[in-house]
């Protein structure tokens, strides 16, 4: 009867123990999560208009307080313009331009009173995406086009905090995209506001 009490006392403390470590290493994680308006510049056209942005992300914080952390952000943009250049890799007039940014990168917190301040550079890849068509033979078709390009984020942003582990959330940003071959981008540079929020899980 006593090895059975020893057993289950055992069984209860390692469950309690798996369970603080996995509840523990869970509350490091954080999911942020915005929407805001992208303002593209310093394309050979300025007819690209603002933009709907998107941004979901997963954080990892090492360590509690004023230290770094790692991000990885999904960012979805879309903007439309109202002409395009020669050497354009789209050839359609008044359409919209979708951008998928896949971004890695690390940045520092700090404590700041009753809010929380950060600033973080993410290298990343981004997609773009635009409509192009094909007439031949007078069956006109519309494809997608997609190019890749490097892309470099910079943002900094202001956390202020309802609870331990849940936050609303206001970040600027700042986004450059790399030339590729011989044409030129629609949205090379953009500058981002965003609000929304980060928590975890559990």
């Amino acid at each position: 009867m006593i090895k059975k009490w020893i057993v289950l006392l055992i069984t209860i403390w390692s469950v309690k123990n798996s369970y603080a470590q996995t509840e523990s290493f869970m509350s490091k994680i954080y999911f942020p999560g915005a929407v805001g308006v992208s303002i593209p510049f310093g394309g050979l056209d300025e007819s690209v208009k603002r933009g709907l942005m998107l941004n979901t992300a997963l954080e990892v914080r090492p360590t509690a307080g004023d230290a770094l952390f790692y991000r990885f952000n999904y960012d979805a943009i879309t903007n439309h313009y109202q002409q395009v250049y020669s050497n354009s890799p789209t050839n359609v007039n008044n359409g919209k331009l979708s951008s998928s940014i896949f971004s890695l990168g690390v940045g520092y917190r700090k404590k700041a009173g009753l809010v929380k301040l950060f600033a973080l550079l993410q290298p990343g890849i981004a997609i773009n995406s635009y409509d192009k068509v094909t007439d031949k033979d007078g069956a006109i078709t519309i494809n997608q086009v997609t190019r890749r390009h490097f892309s470099m984020k910079l943002s900094g942003g202001i956390e202020y905090y309802l609870a331990e582990h849940f936050a609303l959330t206001f970040e600027p940003s700042y986004f450059y995209l790399s030339p590729r071959n011989s044409y030129k981008l629609l949205n090379p540079q953009s500058v981002n506001f965003s609000f929304g929020f980060t928590t975890t899980l559990f």
